[in-house]
């Protein structure tokens, strides 16, 4: 349960604004660093995530670096389906496979963040304090002061610090008042997905995703949960559903009823809950991601898998290395690691999406030749 925080000044070294994976790995990343650091939220947690909650093999092994043992801790108490394939599903019902050197572990975001904040409680000294929405940013001299409401409505206490790590999701008020950054719609894209019970022809160890040339560049996911159900959604950039001039919700069904296999599989799925979206910020460009007294990280600095849609890794490393950053005090150091570790992957991410979706045709090219195993593996290891 939340509770009113009163209207006072809270002076920190470091002030992290997002308890999910970037958040959580920024703290982590703080640890015996000395440094005085508070953690904040918007939600009281455990809280819903609108994703595909799948989370790859590498944002764990990286959190190993940080937490000894964590990833066994994960697969022992968190509820999860791994897998190590993945399909590309086409109309006719052809299936471009692909088997990945790591597992990937299908998880409700609400398991997967509250595990994290939990490790943060149990391993630092953080400072952490939920249900408090950060609603501006002004700067103090070479400080940086944040105002904050509690969950009633009334003011919250303000923040003092010299570094902020934002972590908080897209669109971020952090990138808007300390960066300047403008949400572009040709640089981030909206996706929805709701659970099924009762989706019939899925393997538990296999992720599938589906392609339609009338919704391409957007696609269709099913991802199998522990529990029997199905994580299923849609997405697709924002410009491209701007020209359709529909929404994404009638765009999810649309394509699950023009899509022949998908139609066959959740015929008489039963949906639970409903149908819900978020903005998907996609590295498309490069932009900023630090500068006086900020560090951006994760969706925040639009650092989601052009190809993949992927976030959560990238969430965990942008998160590690702004911690370290933050840890040393060398923030120049950070954006040299983001694009040393980050950026040259998601640059050629966002050339090889740019490039498929002024000629969709290579989609179908890219199907026939995946029959040869060689050429597979190539396209393979260049998506890992």
């Amino acid at each position: 349960m939340s509770k009113r925080v009163s209207n006072e000044l809270i002076v920190k070294d470091v002030v992290i604004v997002g308890a999910g994976p970037a958040g959580c790995s920024a703290a982590l990343a703080l640890k015996g660093s000395g440094k005085k650091v508070l953690l904040v939220d918007k939600s009281v947690f455990p809280r819903n995530k609108t994703c595909g909650d799948s989370v790859p093999a590498h944002a764990l092994l990286g959190l190993e670096n940080l937490v000894p043992g964590i990833y066994d801790e994960f697969l022992a108490t968190v509820k999860s389906v791994s897998f190590r394939t993945s399909a590309l599903v086409f109309p006719k019902g052809q299936r471009l496979f692909f088997s990945w050197p790591l597992p990937g572990y299908v998880t409700e975001r609400r398991d997967f963040d509250g595990f994290l904040l939990k490790k943060v409680t149990e391993t630092t000294d953080t400072q952490i304090i939920t249900g408090l929405k950060i609603t501006n940013y002004t700067r103090v001299d070479d400080l940086i002061l944040l105002s904050a409401n509690n969950p009633d409505g009334t003011s919250g206490p303000e923040f003092l610090t010299r570094m902020v790590i934002a972590a908080d999701g897209a669109p971020s008020l952090a990138a808007r008042k300390l960066a300047g950054i403008v949400p572009d719609q040709g640089a981030y894209g909206q996706a929805v997905r709701c659970y099924f019970n009762g989706v019939k022809g899925l393997d538990e160890g296999i992720e599938l995703v589906f392609y339609h040339p009338d919704f391409f560049p957007g696609y269709f996911w099913l991802f199998p949960m522990a529990d029997g159900r199905v994580n299923a959604g849609f997405g697709m950039p924002e410009i491209s559903r701007r020209k359709l001039k529909k929404s994404l919700a009638s765009l999810f069904s649309q394509f699950r009823d023009q899509h022949p296999v998908v139609r066959e599989m959740l015929e008489n799925a039963e949906p639970i809950g409903d149908l819900r979206g978020g903005m998907v910020p996609f590295a498309m460009k490069r932009q900023i991601w630090s500068g006086p007294g900020f560090m951006l990280t994760g969706d925040a600095a639009s650092m989601v898998d052009p190809v993949s849609g992927d976030g959560i890794m990238q969430a965990v490393r942008s998160g590690m290395l702004a911690g370290i950053a933050a840890g040393t005090g060398n923030y120049t150091l950070y954006d040299q690691q983001v694009e040393k570790f980050l950026w040259k992957r998601m640059e050629s991410q966002r050339r090889a999406i740019r490039l498929m979706t002024g000629f969709p045709h290579l989609i179908r090219i890219a199907a026939w030749l995946g029959r040869y195993h060689w050429i597979r593996n190539r396209f393979q290891r260049w998506i890992w």
